[in-house]
């Protein structure tokens, strides 16, 4: 635990591949050391959620292509019928914000409403790296 509270993170708006790891890590709270061991940059010190600008091998989590970064707003989706959502650190619950975004689950795409170290609340869409 002493090792964590003397890691350092540092935060990054969304890059190239987003990074989400696994619960074991969440579990052992090793929030920053995984940002360190990993070169990573995190979004926001509560988010949990961490970003590079080239893909990282070996990341203990699920890894993500980052297709686009946009404001909380139901208009961005028109055109998403189906979509894998996680909300992390943000204002609305998961289900809450699928019925507002009139989203179904599945498919391909993957979608993360976070909130940023800057306090901006973004909707970023992915698409799973192999």
């Amino acid at each position: 635990q002493g090792e964590e509270e003397n890691a350092c993170a540092c935060y990054s708006d969304p890059l190239d591949y987003l990074y989400e790891p696994n619960a074991s890590i969440l579990k052992a709270g090793a929030f920053k050391i995984i940002a360190n061991t990993y070169g990573l940059g995190k979004l926001h010190p509560n988010s949990h959620l961490y970003t590079s600008g080239t893909l990282v091998s070996g990341f203990p989590g699920r890894i993500f292509k980052v297709c686009g970064i946009h404001p909380a707003k139901a208009s961005f989706c028109k055109d998403l019928d189906k979509a894998n959502l996680a909300v992390r650190n943000f204002p609305c619950k998961t289900e809450e914000l699928k019925r507002k975004l009139k989203i179904k689950d599945g498919g391909e795409l993957y979608i993360f409403a976070t909130t940023l170290a800057n306090g901006k609340h973004v909707i970023i869409r992915c698409r799973k790296t192999a």
